[in-house]
């Protein structure tokens, strides 16, 4: 259970990501909101995040019997990584604006 729980909750985590990265590609010029919709937004991005995190959840619940607090790492990981990647885009938007 534990291989599958691992294999689930990493498909799920690079499922939110590649979202994430289409989102980023989409929106080269213009900076990411956090709370709200993008300016571009590709096609299904929405749904594979959807996916993604529901995945991450998922595969997190089958190894923490046994993973015990490392289950809730595996589903910080996803979105701590996203937000410093939001904030390095946008970073880099505000750097090529000046």
């Amino acid at each position: 259970m534990n291989v599958f729980g691992i294999a689930i909750a990493l498909a799920g985590v690079i499922l939110f990501l590649a979202a994430l990265l289409a989102t980023v590609r989409a929106n080269r010029d213009a900076p990411i909101p956090y709370w709200t919709r993008p300016v571009s937004e590709p096609r299904g991005s929405v749904a594979m995040r959807a996916l993604g995190a529901a995945l991450t959840i998922f595969g997190a619940a089958l190894i923490a019997q046994s993973a015990g607090w490392w289950a809730l790492i595996v589903v910080l990981a996803g979105p701590a990584v996203a937000i410093v990647a939001i904030v390095a885009h946008n970073a880099r938007i505000r750097s090529l604006s000046r």
